[in-house]
């Protein structure tokens, strides 16, 4: 036990102090905090000019009330769009669109909107501008538009608008999430999905990163050959035991700087980012849950790698054996979207009982809705069962495959391996 201890140490402190885990743990929350920041930076750094929009009306019917339907005001007090009206016949309707987009092609006009005669029958308008994309600018106008035809054709069928209005007053849904306990709290999709997202993605990535990590660290030794230096001092098993649990214990390390941090903009975020203070209300149980799937999903998918470093000999043969290790990770990730909509489903109950799935997708339905406990704790013991056995596997390969060079072992050679006592 103390062999296997003086090498975790060994395995934490190489890794702890590198600048890449330094760099990755300080830039991975100053991101996070960016992508919440940000969004409001951009709004306040938008340009604050008025725009201008020239309208041809054969319908007779939008362009006198356009303009107070679009009432938006800039930070000045100016009107944020400047409409004004083209005035055309029937037969002058084409050379005057025809101009109309030569001053947009020239810069000298922002956009032209124009409303064929039967607007009223067919609902159809056209929009000319150099930049479509504008999501906000395209609502607005085509519910300014939507609003005044409306309006008249409430109007011709006799019928009092305002009374329409009324009646058809949009119903406003307060969502309320309620936990097998009783427990209420005020949540919707974006905080559930933003949350369930982000604790995902760090998850897929941080079995990942460590698990490579732990892969090319066997194969450097080996390449190196300080593999045989270190067998000198301890034994097959207790060098991967060190190796996994030295780098596990890194990733917990820059879980508790990363907790830290989230602790911080739970208790302020509301103040500093109120923007995005309703994304940073979580269960501290949520918490707990990560670090005890991280933990679990780490051993597993760590013994994988392992086993892979010690077959392989290079970082090319290894990338071809992890590929498969990686697309099964990527599997909960395509799931994500269908385990949020349906997570008491059959196929995601099944989902998050198979041990190679049910880190992520097991944790994702804690976040969405909490499971029973007795599907939870089947979930750990079948993952403990399985990295029992994977474990046991792994260390078979690797008290073999470390000392192994040369051509890359076939699955009979590796079946052999496991079978020798």
């Amino acid at each position: 036990m103390k062999k296997i201890f003086t090498l975790i140490k060994r395995e934490y402190k190489e890794a702890v102090f590198k600048k890449s885990f330094i760099i990755l743990t300080l830039l991975t929350p100053l991101l996070m905090i960016a992508l919440g920041v940000l969004p409001s930076l951009l709004i306040m750094m938008e340009t604050e000019e008025s725009f201008t929009i020239h309208i041809i009306d054969e319908s007779g019917l939008v362009a006198a009330r356009i303009a107070e339907k679009l009432d938006s005001k800039l930070k000045t007090g100016e009107p944020k769009y400047i409409v004004r009206e083209v005035k055309a016949n029937a037969s002058s309707i084409r050379d005057s669109l025809t101009a109309q987009k030569k001053l947009i092609s020239e810069d000298k006009l922002d956009a032209l909107l124009y409303v064929p005669a039967a607007i009223a029958d067919t609902g159809k308008i056209e929009f000319y501008s150099q930049n479509v994309a504008n999501l906000s600018l395209n609502r607005e106008i085509k519910d300014a538009v939507n609003n005044i035809i409306s309006t008249y054709r409430i109007h011709q069928s006799g019928l009092d608008p305002s009374l329409i209005a009324k009646l058809t007053k949009p119903v406003q849904m307060k969502t309320i999430k309620l936990t097998k306990e009783g427990k209420e709290t005020e949540s919707g999709f974006l905080q559930e999905y933003f949350s369930t997202f982000v604790f995902v993605l760090i998850l897929y990535m941080s079995l990942i990163l460590y698990g490579t990590s732990i892969m090319r660290g066997i194969i450097q030794e080996k390449s190196n050959r300080i593999i045989e230096i270190l067998l000198s001092t301890a034994n097959a098993f207790q060098l991967m035991a060190g190796k996994i649990l030295g780098l596990g214990a890194v990733g917990l390390t820059q879980y508790l700087i990363w907790a830290s941090v989230g602790i911080v903009l739970v208790l302020f975020g509301g103040k500093v980012l109120p923007q995005t203070g309703q994304f940073l209300s979580l269960d501290p149980v949520i918490f707990i849950y990560f670090v005890v799937y991280y933990i679990l999903g780490y051993f597993l998918f760590s013994s994988l790698y392992a086993a892979i470093g010690a077959m392989t000999n290079s970082d090319q043969e290894a990338q071809n054996l992890s590929t498969p290790v990686v697309m099964v990770l990527v599997v909960p990730i395509i799931m994500l979207g269908f385990i949020v909509k349906n997570p008491d489903s059959a196929l995601s109950v099944f989902l998050s009982l198979f041990p190679l799935f049910s880190p992520i997708i097991m944790f994702t339905r804690i976040n969405i809705t909490q499971p029973g406990f007795l599907e939870i704790l089947s979930s750990i013991v079948i993952l403990i069962l399985t990295n029992l056995f994977l474990i046991w596997i792994t260390s078979k390969i690797y008290r073999v495959g470390i000392l192994m060079y040369g051509k890359r072992p076939s699955l009979a050679q590796v079946l052999k391996w496991i079978s020798y006592k």
